[in-house]
């Protein structure tokens, strides 16, 4: 599967700014290669559940890191739908 994070395996500012490089930066997802690796499952719907779920409960992504005992970026990109196949059976409704 081709990675949705990125475009030829670098990423882009939504808004250009100065201290971006023009050229993009590679992809933290896909390490540039522009496929998605087949340790990471892509669902965009469940993520969006996920933080759903943090922000209905009042919680930064911090502090729900914090709670799940998960390092922030790893949730950062389980709310943008990117799962790492880690037998990954964490539940915000068991915390």
């Amino acid at each position: 599967m081709k990675c949705p994070n990125c475009l030829k395996g670098k990423v882009f500012p939504a808004v250009p700014h100065k201290n971006f490089p023009t050229e993009g930066i590679y992809c933290d997802i896909c390490h540039g290669t522009n496929i998605l690796p087949s340790h990471i499952k892509y669902d965009p719907t469940l993520g969006d559940i996920w933080k759903g779920s943090r922000i209905s409960k009042g919680f930064t992504l911090r502090e729900q890191s914090k709670q799940l005992k998960i390092n922030v970026i790893k949730l950062s990109k389980m709310e943008r739908g990117y799962f790492y196949d880690e037998g990954m059976t964490i539940s915000w409704r068991d915390k």
